[in-house]
């Protein structure tokens, strides 16, 4: 038989049978929050999120409804999205310790094979209005920075096995480590997505849904659990 007791001392008591008992101070339990912070409206400077594409290199897409990540000759396409993290409410306090961090974003258009996006941590500044291939802060070198420095990194293809398979909010997107050093300090300037391997010689593209969509069910998001 199972029963359990709250006494006035905030101890909950849970008593196992008739031989054994465990008290545990509700003082004692940590509360967890949750932010999640939503690139809506539209018109929101809360999240901004631009494409760049080597195609067409000073052309700044910073108003596109969609942004692409692509590996292609000639036409490799890179996504750089930031959420301001001061718009979380109650404010997440600089002694916080972030539990898990996760980037969503909603993907609208799946690469016929399975293919690996990595994440990096953008180190200097960019603009939703002004940024393009020529100009992004991480250059114009393919395949950099290296695989090794990414934050991290999903899988996306219609190819049995791969992570995420079909239409909709990706997982995998896990940032921890990024934000916490947000919340510590560090300026955020937000990431950058790009193909694991990019100038692949078929056209592989995957694509997502920004902020200038307008619609909620699709917007990019960052998730932010911490205590």
């Amino acid at each position: 038989m199972l029963m359990g007791a709250v006494g006035i001392s905030g101890l909950l008591t849970v008593q196992i049978g008739a031989a054994a008992s465990l008290s545990v101070s509700s003082q004692q339990i940590t509360p967890y929050r949750t932010c999640t912070i939503t690139a809506t409206p539209s018109s929101t400077t809360a999240v901004i999120d631009a494409g760049v594409a080597q195609a067409t290199p000073t052309t700044n897409l910073g108003t596109s409804a969609t942004g692409s990540v692509s590996s292609a000759a000639s036409a490799n396409q890179r996504l750089y999205v930031r959420f301001d993290l001061t718009q979380c409410s109650p404010a997440v306090p600089s002694s916080a310790t972030v539990r898990l961090a996760t980037l969503r974003l909603y993907m609208s258009a799946v690469p016929a094979a399975c293919r690996t996006i990595d994440i990096f941590r953008s180190t200097a500044t960019w603009t939703e209005a002004a940024i393009t291939w020529n100009n992004q802060p991480f250059g114009t070198t393919l395949n950099n920075p290296a695989s090794g420095s990414r934050s991290g990194s999903f899988s996306v293809g219609t190819t049995a096995g791969c992570q995420n398979l079909a239409a909709g909010y990706v997982v995998g997107g896990t940032v921890t480590t990024d934000v916490a050093a947000f919340v510590s300090g560090t300026t955020n300037f937000g990431w950058m997505l790009r193909d694991d391997v990019e100038a692949s010689a078929t056209t592989r593209t995957t694509t997502f849904s920004a902020k200038n969509l307008g619609t909620l069910a699709q917007a990019p998001q960052l998730v932010i659990t911490y205590t």
